[in-house]
């Protein structure tokens, strides 16, 4: 019994500790970044994928040949973006077939999280991977 509330402290002491590193403690809106992975395989060097949070509610970025945009809603570690919409310019066929599968990945998002430096947006069909960049709010 003497040891139980030592326990107790500690367990309150670590969980408290993880809830305050946790991607809740972060805030996405006016953020930017560069996609490192999705849905493990790297963009082409030639052609990166960048996309930022705006303050309003919105998603926008390069997705390959294209600039994209739509809404996003964020709420605790939860995402939900919106339809997207694109400029219409042709690309290579790798080009075109990167930035497909990315912003198909990109609209079925559904939880977001920090891995160290990296923002981990899940998906059903895999993770986007991406790394912070100075952006709006920097």
């Amino acid at each position: 019994m003497k040891f139980l509330l030592p326990l107790i402290l500690l367990l309150t002491i670590t969980t408290s500790y993880a809830m305050e590193t946790n991607s809740t403690s972060f805030s996405l809106p006016g953020s930017a970044w560069q996609v490192a992975t999705f849905a493990g395989q790297s963009p082409l060097t030639e052609h990166p994928i960048t996309f930022e949070f705006d303050t309003e509610g919105n998603i926008a970025g390069d997705a390959s040949c294209n600039r994209f945009g739509g809404s996003c809603q964020i709420e605790g570690d939860k995402i939900q973006v919106g339809r997207l919409r694109s400029t219409r310019r042709a690309c290579e066929p790798d080009v075109m077939e990167q930035e497909y599968k990315f912003l198909a990945l990109l609209g079925a998002a559904a939880t977001w999280s920090l891995d160290g430096d990296k923002l981990v947006l899940t998906t059903p069909d895999g993770e986007i991977r991406a790394e912070r960049q100075s952006g709006p709010a920097d």
